[in-house]
């Protein structure tokens, strides 16, 4: 797999939910903090690091993990822009 720059992750994210332009306000901020996987996928992650950590996942597998690892990449860049909104820190500026 080709790493990507992190900085074309950071900017795609921006385009695709323009926080700035369309406001995030503190609720919003608080919405996004209290977001998680259900208890049923948390499981279901656990079982999928075992197998990779054994080296035994099947590509269906290590197709899925890369799936909830992309969107707890997601969810924890979007929880920090919360938290730095709700510390009074800006969100970064919108990059369009």
């Amino acid at each position: 797999m080709v790493a990507i720059d992190p900085s074309f992750h950071h900017q795609l994210l921006h385009r695709v939910f323009d926080f700035p332009g369309r406001g995030l306000t503190p609720d919003r901020a608080r919405w996004l903090l209290e977001l998680d996987f259900p208890q049923s996928d948390a499981v279901r992650i656990e079982s999928l690091n075992e197998k990779a950590n054994e080296g035994t996942l099947t590509d269906e597998e290590r197709t899925e993990l890369e799936a909830y690892v992309n969107i707890a990449d997601l969810l924890a860049y979007w929880q920090s822009e919360a938290r730095r909104h709700l510390n009074g820190d800006s969100c970064v500026p919108n990059t369009k």
